[in-house]
C-alpha cells in the first residue's frame, strides 16, 4: 500500500488486534491523568488568585495568572479528546458548546428554527446520529415535535407496526454479492448500513483513519475514487470505486482530438487487489448526486505527495477527473451501455472481484436501456448503487446539486428494481440505496422499495463530528474533516471518533433490526410497500405510486 498509516492509528490497530474490539474501541470519556491533573491544578490556581491579590504584587499575580491560561490552553489544544473543536480553537471552541448546551434551544424556540428545521439535514435527524455516535440511547419525552402529515420533514413514512405480532424469532441480516458468479470470490455483507464514497483527498488521513478503524469487523469502506489510501489501513472490507480519472489504478491516454484523459491500467489494478486482499469489491462510479454528468477537479494545491503517490499523478498538479470513462466512449448511450457490459466483464476477469457500478439516474430510459442490456448478453453488475440527485459530501456547483438529476434515491431505486423483476434478473444483483437515508426509518422505506443495502456518507459524517457547516468544498471545514489545513486535522482524535463511527454503525444496524421486529418480519429486505406509509406531495412520484382518495400518497408496488 503506497500510503502511510499515521502513528497514532498504528498504535490503535495494535491494541485492536490484541483483544476483543469492542472493549478496545470505545467512547473514551474518562480523562487521563495528565489531563486530570491540569484540571486540578487550573482548578486550584483560579482559587488561588483572589487569595493572593492580597500578599503579591499585582505583576506576579498576573504573571501567576498568564501561567495558568497557558496551561489550561496547552490542556485544550493538545490533551482533551472530547471535541475537535476545542482541540482547534482552544477555549474559545468551547463557547460553541455553550451556545449549543446553555442558549441554543432557548434562542430555537423563541427567535428562530425549532429542531425539525435546519437543511439539507434537519436538526432532530442530525440528533439521532449524534446519539449512536455517542453510544447514547435515543429517547426522548412528551410527544413527537414532528408535524407527522407534515411533508418537508426527515423520512416522509410512517411505519407500519403490528399490534397482535406472532413470534419473531432470529430477526437478521446478511447478503452475498458475486455468489452466483463462475470464478468470483463472494462479497459477504452483514450490515445493513455501510460507508459510501469519500475519497482521500477530500477527506484527510485522520477522518479516513477513523474511518476505517471504526469500521473494521462492522461494515464495509467505500474508498472513493481517490485510490486506496487511509480507508483500509484497520486491514476493514474495501469497496475499491473506480472512477472516470482511474486514481490508483490509471494512466494518462490522449484521444484522437487532442483531449487528455485517463484509462485503467490492468497491471495497476491486478496488483493493487493482489497486495490489498482486504478490496472485497471493485465499483465503477458512473456519476454522483453532487456532479451528474461531471468530473472532478481537485486543486493543486491539495495534491500533497502522498495524495499524488497514492493515486498515481504528479504532486502539486490540479488534477481532473473526466466526465466519461475512457472505456465507454461512444456514439450513443446505447453503445457506452455495451461497452460497460464489456468493461464489467473485464475487471471481473482481472480480479475475481463483484463488480458494481454507482451512478445518480437522468433519464429512466437509460435503466431500460441498461437492463435490455444485461438481458440480452447475460452480463452486467453484481451490484448497483443508486445515488440521490440531492447531492451529498462531494463538492459540486450548486446549479447541478440543486436541479440536476431525476430525483431521490429511493424512487429511482423503486424504477431499477421493477424493471429488474421484469427481466427476471432481480436475483442477480445486489441493490444499494445513497443520499439523506440517515436513520432506520429512511432505511425502512429505501428496503421498502427495493433496497438489499444502504450506504451513506454525510450519516459518518455526523458520526465524526460533523455540524454542517456546509464548507465541505472549501477546505476550511470547522470541525477538521473535510480539510488538510494541519491547525483543523489536529482537531481530528482518532481513537475518539473511530469510536463513535463504531457506534453509529453497529446501533444503527441494531435500531434497524428492532424496526423490522415491530413490521413483523425476519429481514430488513422483507419490508414491503404495506408496512409504510409514504406522505408526500401530490403527483411528486407520479406514474410509480398510486395517490389514495384523500391526496395522501399510499404506495402501492406496480407491475
Amino acid at each position: 500500500m503506497a500510503y502511510r498509516v499515521s502513528k497514532t492509528s498504528t498504535k490503535l490497530l495494535k491494541e485492536i488486534t490484541s483483544g476483543n474490539k469492542d472493549r478496545k474501541i470505545r467512547l473514551k470519556y474518562k480523562a487521563s491523568f495528565l489531563q486530570r491533573s491540569m484540571d486540578a491544578f487550573c482548578f486550584l490556581l483560579a482559587l488561588a488568585i483572589p487569595i493572593l491579590y492580597f500578599y503579591v504584587s499585582l505583576p506576579i499575580l498576573l504573571a501567576i495568572a498568564f501561567i495558568g491560561c497557558f496551561i489550561f490552553g496547552i490542556r485544550e489544544f493538545f490533551i482533551q479528546h472530547d471535541h475537535a473543536l476545542i482541540r482547534i480553537y482552544g477555549p474559545f471552541g468551547r463557547l460553541r458548546y455553550l451556545f449549543e448546551n446553555e442558549f441554543r434551544d432557548k434562542y430555537l424556540q423563541y427567535f428562530n428554527e425549532t429542531n425539525v428545521d435546519g437543511r439539507p439535514i434537519p436538526r432532530i435527524v442530525r440528533d439521532y446520529v449524534y446519539q449512536k455516535a455517542h453510544n447514547v440511547k435515543a429517547l426522548t419525552s412528551f410527544g413527537t415535535e414532528l408535524d407527522i402529515f407534515d411533508t418537508e420533514n426527515s423520512s416522509h413514512a410512517r411505519i407500519l407496526h403490528s399490534n397482535f405480532p406472532g413470534e419473531i424469532q432470529n430477526t437478521g441480516y446478511g447478503l452475498e454479492v458475486g455468489a452466483k458468479r463462475e470464478g468470483v470470490r463472494p462479497f459477504h455483507i452483514s450490515n445493513t448500513i455501510n460507508v459510501s464514497a469519500m475519497s482521500y483527498g477530500s477527506l484527510n488521513y485522520r477522518a479516513a483513519e477513523a474511518i476505517s478503524i471504526g469500521s473494521k469487523g462492522v461494515g464495509y469502506v467505500n474508498c472513493g475514487e481517490g485510490g486506496l489510501g487511509p480507508h483500509g489501513v484497520a486491514k476493514n472490507d474495501i469497496v475499491y470505486q473506480i472512477g472516470t480519472g482511474k486514481f490508483g489504478v490509471g494512466e494518462f491516454v490522449t484521444l484522437s482530438d487532442g483531449t487528455i484523459t485517463r484509462k485503467l491500467n490492468e497491471k495497476l489494478l491486478v496488483e493493487l487487489v493482489k497486495n490489498n486482499d482486504n478490496v472485497r469489491m471493485l465499483q465503477i462510479k458512473i456519476s454522483q448526486g453532487a456532479k451528474p454528468g461531471m468530473g472532478g477537479v481537485l486543486p493543486g494545491s491539495k495534491v500533497t505527495p502522498e495524495i499524488a503517490e497514492v493515486r498515481k499523478v504528479e504532486p502539486y498538479q490540479t488534477i481532473h477527473s473526466p466526465p466519461q470513462h475512457y472505456e465507454l466512449l461512444a456514439a450513443t448511450s446505447k453503445e457506452a451501455i455495451s461497452n460497460l457490459m464489456d468493461f464489467i466483464e473485464r475487471l471481473r476477469k482481472l480480479t475475481n472481484l463483484p463488480v458494481g457500478i454507482k451512478f445518480c439516474v437522468g433519464r429512466l430510459r437509460e435503466i431500460d436501456d441498461l437492463v435490455a442490456a444485461m438481458k440480452a448478453t447475460g452480463k452486467g453488475p453484481d451490484a448497483i448503487q443508486i445515488d440521490g440527485a440531492d447531492g451529498g459530501t462531494g463538492a459540486g456547483p450548486n446549479l447541478f446539486v440543486n436541479y440536476v438529476g431525476y430525483g431521490g434515491a429511493i424512487e429511482t431505486l423503486h424504477y431499477l428494481d421493477k424493471k429488474l423483476k421484469e427481466a427476471g434478473l432481480r436475483d442477480e444483483v445486489i441493490l444499494s440505496a445513497s443520499g439523506r437515508i440517515l436513520t432506520p426509518v429512511h432505511a425502512a422505506l429505501a428496503f421498502a422499495y427495493g433496497a438489499d443495502v444502504i450506504d451513506t456518507a454525510r450519516g459518518i459524517m455526523l458520526a465524526l463530528g460533523c455540524i454542517q457547516a456546509l464548507k465541505c468544498h472549501s477546505n476550511s471545514c470547522p470541525t477538521g474533516i473535510t480539510t488538510n489545513q494541519p491547525w483543523r486535522v489536529h482537531g481530528i482524535n482518532i481513537p475518539e471518533k473511530s469510536a463513535r463511527v463504531h457506534c453509529y454503525l453497529k446501533g444503527f444496524h441494531e435500531d434497524m433490526l428492532q424496526l423490522t421486529k415491530v413490521m413483523q418480519h425476519q429481514d430488513p429486505r422483507d419490508i414491503t410497500p404495506e408496512d409504510i406509509r409514504l406522505i408526500t406531495y401530490r403527483d411528486n412520484f407520479a406514474g410509480y405510486f398510486e395517490e389514495d382518495p384523500f391526496g395522501l400518497k399510499v404506495p402501492t408496488y406496480q407491475s
